[in-house]
């Protein structure tokens, strides 16, 4: 017994400096494992500063290799391309920010609170507002809802959880940060305008974005059909609407044309992948209820090809201290759309956005432009606004 014992103290002893040196290792990797723990008690480390994209909190990725050699790293929705820096980080322009008045609320204090929105992107769907938005929240004057959309005013389950239930959905802002959300139902909702003008507040401002209404309604099908699936087979009920026919239904077949002609080869201006397009038939509603100098209407044609043009009038119309300029926008040629440049790095928007249209019947798109074109004809005497798109309508 005294034997074994003996033998076992020989080997500890002649082991004793891998062991030390592994008590050593252990011991210093919990003073970092608490010391960052600390600092994220204290926010004085957090990845979300300055409201970068929430890919840092994402696992899964992958590397590949671009033609130019540059490494790619895909971070489920987001990509970051790695690069040299040939322009200052955003954050060097805040020129007049208060870092005080402007520093991200991650959690509630005195000066933090959840407000109810100060501006409203109310749509238009497949017209760039989830493009306009993921540029948007990097400025620090500027803070989004928690989650994208939030429906409020045109889902009526829930509307019924009140206008409190509404307000915990926006995020922690400072006095002198805007809240925004968006939702781009809210353009075609009959309830939206007054819900918002009664509920919020007379004074919000309301961001529009409009597009080409025969490519929205093709970049729409491609969506709705990709979330939703086709329509059940059985006969849509129209009869109880009435022009302009707010709050449409989508009627989704196997293809583009069957989904957008009857039988007798009409437009089925009920369906909302026509009936979202009948722009000026929608603004009506809302230049009745807000004045015409609160609301922003931008031509999405502006930010898929000059986006700082877009943000530049965004900021603008909201008083925000400019925040972006040329040099931030990056065009990726893979992903064929502008992606934002950041000390250093770009972040893109993910694989939702872009997908390839179908080939349509030129015959089809023809008759929808014909179809379009006095709507857009309207559209622009209510805004006294002229459209990029009206050379092809």
């Amino acid at each position: 017994m005294c034997s074994s014992v003996k033998n076992v103290y020989q080997v500890i002893m002649s082991q004793r400096t891998v062991y030390i040196a592994l008590f050593c290792f252990i011991d210093v990797l919990v003073c970092v494992v608490c010391s960052f723990a600390f600092m994220l008690m204290n926010n004085k480390f957090n990845p979300t500063r300055f409201n970068k994209p929430v890919a840092y909190y994402r696992s899964k990725q992958t590397t590949s290799t671009k033609a130019s050699n540059t490494p790619e790293v895909v971070v489920e929705n987001e990509t970051f391309l790695l690069q040299k820096a040939n322009t200052r980080p955003l954050e060097s322009l805040q020129v007049g920010l208060s870092s005080t008045d402007f520093k991200p609320c991650y959690q509630k204090n005195g000066e933090c609170r959840r407000r109810l929105p100060q501006a409203i992107v109310i749509g238009v769907k497949k017209c760039g507002t989830g493009t306009l938005r993921y540029f948007l929240k990097v400025h620090p004057q500027v803070v989004f809802s928690r989650d994208e959309e939030i429906h409020y005013f045109n889902v009526p389950s829930r509307h019924d959880r009140g206008i409190e239930w509404y307000r915990r959905q926006m995020s922690l802002s400072r006095s002198k940060q805007i809240t925004m959300e968006k939702t781009p139902r809210y353009f075609v909702s009959s309830a939206a305008p007054l819900g918002i003008y009664n509920e919020v507040s007379p004074k919000t401002k309301i961001i529009v974005l409009l597009r080409n209404p025969v490519k929205r309604a093709v970049s729409d099908y491609i969506a709705v059909k990709h979330t939703e699936g086709l329509t059940p087979p059985k006969d849509v009920n129209v009869t109880g609407q009435v022009p302009p026919y707010v709050d449409p239904i989508y009627d989704i077949k196997p293809s583009f044309e069957r989904s957008v002609l009857d039988q007798d080869g009409n437009v089925k201006e009920w369906n909302g992948l026509i009936n979202i397009g009948m722009y000026s038939n929608h603004m009506k509603r809302w230049l009745a209820v807000f004045p015409k100098e609160q609301i922003l209407v931008i031509d999405s044609e502006t930010i898929t090809q000059q986006p700082w043009e877009a943000i530049a009038k965004v900021e603008q119309f909201l008083g925000l201290t400019p925040y972006f300029n040329k040099e931030h926008f990056y065009f990726s040629a893979k992903k064929g759309f502008y992606c934002l440049k950041r000390s250093g790095k770009v972040s893109c928007q993910g694989a939702s956005k872009g997908r390839k249209h179908p080939d349509v019947d030129q015959d089809v798109l023809e008759k929808l432009r014909t179809f379009y074109r006095p709507y857009d004809e309207e559209l622009s005497n209510l805004l006294q606004q002229r459209f990029s798109w009206f050379a092809s309508t």
